[in-house]
């Protein structure tokens, strides 16, 4: 049941890791397979990364988790608005036909972005030992992965269809994952 739960947890966290990084794949439909597997690999390793950080600041100070708990939905969508409202400007520009910055930069604040909420599921892991929180998080994270990089291939196929729109609509998938957080 436990290796159950943690699929199910990896499934349902990784759903705004998913969307964007399907929105990655519409904004560059001719992305190369490296940075497919960074973007995947970045979302997956803090999926896996923010529960296990959460289960010791809960344990180290439990006091402060209920503090933290408040911002974390605000965090996650002040970061993924950031982000949606660029890519659209990104795209908007493109249309005009002016430059537009790669938005590679940006792959650590959507990792970060979108594994907030983890962070908070990892106060939920107070009663579990050690080892049963690492191998519940490594579940998460390699769920995340896998979802994450189908999710690229996916948006690159609609990217190449949608190309002139692709930022657009990737920074509208953005804003719409911070409206429904």
């Amino acid at each position: 049941m436990f290796i159950i739960k943690s699929l199910l947890l990896g499934i349902g966290l990784s759903m705004d890791a998913v969307a964007v990084s399907m929105a990655n794949g519409l904004q560059n439909p001719t992305m190369k397979e490296e940075r497919k597997l960074s973007i995947a690999f970045a979302f997956g390793f803090f999926q896996f990364f923010m529960p296990i950080l959460g289960f010791f600041l809960l344990r180290s100070f439990a006091g402060f988790a209920p503090v933290v708990m408040k911002y974390v939905p605000m965090i996650s969508i002040t970061i993924l608005c950031y982000l949606g409202g660029r890519m659209i400007f990104s795209g908007y520009r493109k249309k005009k036909g002016k430059e537009s910055e790669e938005a590679e930069g940006n792959l650590l604040f959507q990792a970060v972005g979108t594994s907030v909420d983890a962070l908070s599921l990892g106060f939920t892991f107070s009663g579990d030992s050690v080892p049963r929180v690492f191998l519940s998080a490594a579940i998460i994270g390699l769920v995340t992965f896998i979802l994450s990089h189908t999710a690229i291939l996916v948006g690159k196929k609609f990217g190449t269809v949608y190309a002139g729109n692709a930022d657009i609509l990737g920074g509208l998938v953005l804003l719409a994952v911070a409206i429904l957080l």
